[in-house]
């Protein structure tokens, strides 16, 4: 009786999986446009003209007076009455007193000489030539500040498109690791084992 050596064996297998690179996506990025724009701004405008009519000189020609005029033209004219009726009156009085017992020397009839002697016919109606009103004008004026706005445009580009990239690879892997496998067997070999 002999013994067989009987050897099986498997040689190691080895496998690769491979994926392929991958460009999912690509375009090109458009322009973008950036801008600032102020608008414009004005407060201009034009004052309104303004008229002025000074028509007191030909008031005052009709006698028509403010109040200034008329406490200067009556007050300066009441102190030369109240000087001269003073004068008169003091000089009468004393002519009065001295001459008044003497022959011709009626009072009475002297005021009366005096008082229609003052009061002669003075021409009511004259004629005089009369200061026109006069006109002043302002004429409108252009008034204010204008602000120019601006424009400004800034162009932003990329140069490179975009895309999405998916790398490739490759995997080696062990597929069967291989064996040997040894086994004894009487008199044959074991050939289905």
């Amino acid at each position: 009786m002999m013994l067989r050596l009987n050897i099986r064996h498997q040689l190691p297998q080895t496998a690769q999986r491979s994926t392929p690179n991958r460009l999912e996506s690509a375009a090109v990025v458009p322009a973008r446009l950036h801008g600032n724009f102020q608008q414009p701004t004005t407060s201009r405008g034009f004052t309104q003209p303004v008229t002025e009519i000074g028509n007191y000189p030909s008031r005052r020609a009709w006698g028509a007076r403010n109040m200034t005029d008329f406490t200067r033209e009556y007050g300066q004219k009441g102190f030369a009455d109240l000087q001269e009726a003073t004068s008169r009156h003091t000089q009468d009085a004393w002519r009065r007193a001295t001459g008044g017992g003497k022959p011709g020397g009626d009072i009475a009839q002297q005021i009366y000489q005096e008082m229609f002697a003052k009061y002669t016919a003075v021409p009511v109606a004259g004629i005089s030539t009369m200061e026109g009103p006069r006109f002043y004008v302002t004429p409108s004026e252009l008034v204010g500040d204008s602000e120019q706005g601006h424009l400004t445009t800034e162009v932003e580009t990329t140069p490179f498109p975009a895309y999405s990239y998916t790398p490739g690879g490759a995997e080696t892997y062990m597929e069967n690791e291989g064996f040997i496998r040894r086994w004894v067997t009487m008199d044959k070999y074991d050939i289905y084992a």
